[in-house]
């Protein structure tokens, strides 16, 4: 084994001596032809073995078949060792003779397929080789390139970062500026409403009124910081409240002469100030009144053309008394002039009960429709 040991450490030395192709001095920096690759392979080959080759394509064939796929198994494979190992314990100077001419014999003939293939390879190098060596020109170029917009970034940015801050600040400002002339321009609207709503309410359109004072006082809400929409909202405010006493004006007249268009329109109004019920209270109320009114005013004129103009002071007394100032000669047309007074009231009462009615059957149905789908 000691033996064996020393067989391999010469053989390394005598592998680190010399190389197959160059020394890295050689061709460092460049790049070898496949001609110059060959003609080295070549000499290394005829100066380590005397041996004369044929070229004989069968013979080599044959060559290349006898070496063992263990060879080709590993990158890593160690050819010294594993030969070295196949050594007898007896060493036969005959036998290693025979084996290291069949391995020269094998090493000459993969080198020579290997010149052979680099040689039948030569325009395929010579075309990737240029390629090769145009890529690296490009490269270079566009690392020039690269470089260069770089720095005239740079100095963009340091140019324009600046100028881009001062634009993004009027830029902010344009935009608050633009949400105060808004805002302007709504409460300049809002202090105009008071004209507009004078109209609807000479026009008698409750709802319009009511639903134009809504929007209003809703638009003030969200204004409310400026210190003039804090008397807007008073002023808005006071003038619900004076179209709410309109309302119920325009809901006492429907008690005597009832008019259909005008009646929706104090319902509509109503309902958006979300008040049907007090409507309703207040109705009733004014019925009760209007009959009393009514039926006041008419005894009161017989009893005062029965009086002869005398002062008694008629209108401070209660509706019974005056009925006893009643004589016998105008009793029957002061009592055809209360009845037609009442039958008014009493269709009056009668067509709201009707619209009442006509609208409940509406909203019924138009509920069973909603369901049914």
């Amino acid at each position: 084994m000691d033996l064996k040991n020393k067989f391999k450490q010469m053989i390394q030395r005598q592998g680190s001596g010399r190389s197959l192709l160059s020394s890295p001095s050689d061709t460092e920096g460049k790049i070898l032809s496949p001609e110059t690759t060959v003609q080295k392979t070549n000499k290394v080959i005829s100066n380590d073995d005397s041996e004369v080759s044929v070229n004989d394509p069968q013979q080599d064939q044959e060559v290349l078949d006898s070496i063992e796929q263990v060879y080709y198994s590993d990158d890593m494979f160690d050819a010294t060792k594993h030969e070295l190992e196949r050594l007898p314990e007896v060493l036969e100077l005959q036998q290693i003779h025979v084996d290291r001419s069949r391995l020269r014999r094998q090493l000459q003939i993969v080198n020579k397929k290997i010149s052979n293939v680099i040689l039948e390879n030569h325009s395929s190098y010579e075309v990737e080789l240029q390629r090769v060596m145009q890529l690296e020109s490009q490269l270079q170029a566009a690392h020039h390139v690269c470089l260069y917009s770089r720095g005239l970034l740079h100095e963009a940015k340091g140019n324009f970062t600046t100028a881009s801050l001062g634009i993004l600040a009027n830029y902010r400002k344009k935009q608050q500026l633009v949400g105060i002339m808004r805002s302007l321009h709504t409460i300049k609207t809002l202090q105009r409403t008071d004209v507009r709503l004078s109209e609807l309410l000479e026009e008698e359109d409750y709802p319009g009124a009511i639903q134009l004072c809504l929007e209003c006082q809703k638009a003030a809400a969200t204004f409310k910081h400026y210190r003039c929409i804090s008397e807007l909202n008073s002023k808005l405010q006071d003038t619900l409240e004076q179209i709410e006493e309109q309302l119920d004006v325009a809901l006492s007249k429907t008690c005597q002469h009832f008019d259909y268009s005008h009646y929706c329109k104090v319902q509509a109004a109503y309902t958006l100030l979300g008040k049907t019920q007090t409507a309703m209270d207040q109705l009733h109320m004014h019925y009760a009144s209007v009959i009393h009114n009514v039926a006041f005013t008419i005894v009161l004129g017989y009893v005062e053309l029965c009086a002869g103009g005398t002062d008694t002071n008629f209108q401070k007394r209660q509706y019974q008394d005056l009925c006893k100032h009643i004589t016998q000669d105008t009793f029957t047309p002061c009592l055809v002039d209360l009845c037609k007074a009442l039958w008014e009231v009493i269709r009056s009462y009668y067509q709201t009960m009707s619209w009442h009615e006509e609208h409940d059957r509406e909203n019924c149905d138009s509920t069973d429709g909603v369901l049914g789908q």
